[in-house]
């Protein structure tokens, strides 16, 4: 037992030790120390808030080193402050602030020597020791009674109704008096409340109460009454404060307020009033006036309404002036212009200067229907009014009518008719419909009505019309009941095309059925077979026989009724065009060459023809082109129809050099060379020239001699290379043609027979079978089905069918 009692006391001992060493160990020291005889004290007063110093006395007889300052609060052998010199360098000493009283907000110096406390508190009061220890010299002691002084809270100025004045600013009327309470809370010792009227002292009454806090605690409060007789024009912005002090170490709390007059203003006038106006120019009128304080309210007035967007206020010197930029309106004519000057404190006091307006005006013109017409219902056939209302002065001299910006002449057999102020449409048509304005003049000008926008309802009509003998274009206006322009649509056998329908209406409410006609029946399509949606239908027909062909009508009504003419569309048997025939280049001047061919047929469906140049794409609407060429070029041909493109006509080697006839159809793709003569063969080509006609003229007779024969002509097999030219070039004796009739096939060593021209297929045929053997341009772009480039019909040339392909050139 009683090792385990040396063990515990062991370890107590070190930490009771270690406890008492965060602290300096002479604290303990000063209840020995405290001295017998009296200290001598000193009173220090200190605000709140404020910063404070406590004096502490250092002085020696012998100027002994300073070794420690102690300050202890009353009889607390604890002290709160310790500044600790020993063995240590001057500015290296050891400072120490009691954490739960002032903690930083003491500090020491040595110099002074004085204790600096900032942010004094109310519980910093008290009375306080200052223990001073020197290396050789006796230890000095010195008290301090530190009072604290509160100061009173910032006064409050309330008015008669009480009113915060430091939260309001309030104007007084001029002559009346001014009752004012100015109330202060708080303060140790109770302050002394002074009003001051600039810087002069005015007598007031004060009383002191006593409230209840919501925590039991007793408030005092000071209140102090002043009243300023009769304001003048003196009291205006004159500065009133109310002053609370209880000491002199702290300006005391202050609070001003200013005092606002309101007083009536003295003069009111409207400058340069003597002239007249006009409507549509801007006038900058100009108002002053004299005598308000605060500065008079200048506010403008036409008639009862006023003016506010238009107006600039500000002081020159002692006037109050406002100038109003304003645009005389029509209305403005005989009525009066008001400059009124008021203070808005005074109501009632506000005076006034009046301008009586002489204002010219350029017409007012407003455009109406007849009321008894309903703009909602007007149909073609019926009668429509209108009237336009013109207010102008001075009088008008000229009134205009307008229809889509088209100036309107009375017509009487056209159904236009004019008389005064109103306009009279007989038998209105839906081209009647539009926007409708009426414009009137006089000496100060010219002015247009608002805009009537007249709708005439109709039957329905097609959008869509094309223009036989031309391109697409749309037109609003109804075929002729004969030669009614068709839509023409190419298709084969079960091939489907998609017809689409879109009419113009009014309403646009629109009922469809569409109608076939063949050569040998009419009859309704059924209504699932095609869709409507608002103006446009939608068909897809797919032809199955011969007798499938024909002509479909898209007809459709509304409320007026129903189409007049159908919108038409004719679907004929169509394949891809026939190639081009008999090529031929023909030198111009310069470096332009000239190609001309012979269309083929065209598929049953308008055709153009295309020509591609080293990649670059030409389109014609005739079989011929004029090319500017600077070295030998292919060119390649195609006719086109909706269908698709016809088999291409590749003419290689093209080049300035007289006349060249190309018929060639590439189905190899090789491409067949011309060969260019040397000058040591021009004699010899001369020469095999004239061996060559000898021999054409030969062949020429056998063969007349064998066209005289009737026979029956065999289907051509499908060659792959073979050369035509046509007869009247070769009766014509063209030099420069060689005429071959029958060449080797590349492929196969075989002659072919000679055709001439076929005749034009009908369009009721399905689309020609093209060979699967035919090589195509794969760098050309096929036209889709159902997509028309133009359907112009160019004029037919001869319909020669080129079968050959070789290149014959003649250089003579």
């Amino acid at each position: 037992m009683l090792w385990i009692l040396i063990l515990v006391t062991g370890i107590g001992i070190p930490t009771l030790v270690s406890a008492q060493s965060k602290r300096p160990a002479y604290f303990d020291e000063d209840a020995a120390n405290e001295p017998d005889h009296p200290v001598p004290i000193v009173s220090i007063q200190g605000v709140v808030g404020q910063k404070a110093t406590l004096p502490c006395n250092m002085t020696t007889q012998a100027n002994d080193a300073l070794s420690m300052v102690l300050w202890f609060k009353e009889d607390s052998g604890e002290p709160l402050y310790s500044f600790d010199a020993r063995n240590r360098q001057f500015g290296k000493e050891k400072v120490w602030s009691a954490p739960h009283y002032w903690g930083n907000r003491a500090s020491f110096r040595a110099t002074t020597p004085q204790l600096t406390i900032q942010d004094v508190r109310q519980s910093d009061e008290g009375v306080y020791r200052c223990r001073v220890d020197f290396r050789n010299s006796p230890t000095r002691n010195a008290k301090v009674n530190f009072t604290i002084i509160v100061p009173p809270a910032k006064p409050v100025i309330y008015d008669a109704k009480r009113r915060d004045m430091s939260q309001i600013s309030a104007a007084y009327p001029e002559g009346s008096d001014l009752e004012l309470v100015c109330e202060v809370h708080g303060g140790k010792p109770r302050p002394r409340v002074v009003w001051f009227l600039e810087s002069r002292i005015i007598d007031a009454s004060t009383e002191v109460r006593e409230t209840q806090g919501p925590r039991g605690e007793t408030n005092v409060v000071t209140i102090s009454y002043v009243t300023v007789k009769n304001l003048t024009r003196d009291h205006h912005r004159a500065k009133l404060s109310c002053k609370a002090s209880n000491n002199d170490l702290a300006p005391p709390p202050t609070t001003n307020i200013t005092i606002e007059l309101s007083m009536r203003p003295l003069m009111v006038e409207i400058l340069d009033k003597n002239k007249s106006l006009s409507v549509g120019v801007r006038y900058e009128v100009k108002c002053r006036s004299a005598g308000s304080k605060p500065p008079a309210v200048l506010t403008w007035w036409r008639a009862s309404k006023q003016l506010k967007k238009t107006t600039r206020n500000f002081q020159d010197g002692v006037m109050s002036v406002s100038v109003l930029q304003w645009i005389p309106s029509v209305d403005d004519e005989g009525k009066f212009l008001a400059c009124r000057a008021e203070n808005p404190k005074l109501p009632d006091a506000a005076i006034e200067d009046r301008w009586k307006l002489e204002v010219h005006y350029a017409p007012i013109v407003t455009l109406k229907m007849d009321s008894s017409l309903n703009p909602r219902e007007i149909k073609e056939g019926d009668d429509v009014y209108f009237e336009c209302n013109v207010k102008a002065n001075p009088r008008v001299y000229k009134l205009t009518w307008y229809h889509e910006d088209k100036e309107l002449r009375h017509n009487a057999s056209a159904g236009i008719v004019l008389s005064d102020y109103s306009l009279a449409l007989q038998v209105v048509s839906r081209e009647s419909s539009g926007r409708y304005t009426c414009r009137a003049a006089n000496a100060e000008g010219h002015e247009s009505s608002n805009v009537v926008n007249l709708q005439v309802m109709f039957a329905p009509i097609c959008k869509h019309v094309l223009n036989s003998g031309s391109s697409w274009r749309h037109q609003n206006a109804t075929p002729p009941p004969l030669n009614v322009p068709e839509e023409l649509h190419g298709a084969s056998k079960h091939e489907s095309i998609s017809l689409v329908c879109e009419v113009e209406a009014n309403p646009s409410t629109v009922a469809f059925h569409w109608t076939f006609n063949s050569s040998l029946d009419l009859s309704d399509i059924p209504s699932t077979k095609f869709t409507s949606d608002g103006t446009v239908s939608r068909l897809n027909y797919t032809p199955a026989t011969d007798m499938d062909y024909g002509t479909l009508g898209c007809w459709a009504s509304n409320l007026v009724g129903q189409s007049k003419q159908p919108c038409l569309y004719q679907a004929v048997a169509a394949g891809r065009p026939f190639p081009l025939q008999n090529c031929t280049a023909y030198n111009q001047s310069g470096s332009w060459v000239r190609i001309s061919c012979v269309e083929g047929y065209d598929g049953g469906l308008p055709q153009k023809f295309v020509a591609i140049v080293d990649k670059q794409r030409l389109e014609s609407a005739n079989p011929y082109w004029e090319l500017e060429l600077h070295k030998p070029t292919t060119v390649t041909l195609y006719a086109v129809n909706m269908k698709g493109s016809s088999d291409p006509v590749v003419m290689e080697g093209v080049s300035l050099k007289g006349v060249a006839k190309f018929t060639e159809i590439s189905f190899t793709g090789e491409s067949v060379s011309s060969v260019d003569m040397s000058p040591i063969l021009i004699g010899l080509g001369g020469t095999a020239t004239g061996l060559g006609l000898i021999v054409t003229g030969v062949l020429m007779a056998l063969w007349r001699r064998h066209a005289q024969t009737p026979a029956k002509p065999k289907q051509p097999q499908q060659p792959s290379v073979a050369t035509f030219t046509s007869k009247g070039e070769e009766e014509d004796g063209n030099p420069d043609l060689i005429p071959t009739t029958i060449l080797s096939n590349n492929l196969k060593d075989r002659k072919l027979p000679v055709y001439g021209s076929l005749p034009r297929r009908p369009r009721q045929l399905e689309g020609r079978e093209m060979s699967h053997d035919v090589l195509e341009d794969s760098d050309y772009p096929r036209a889709t089905p159902n997509t028309f480039y133009s359907l112009q019909r160019p004029n037919r040339y001869s319909e020669t069918i080129i079968r050959s392909a070789a290149i014959q050139e003649s250089c003579i």
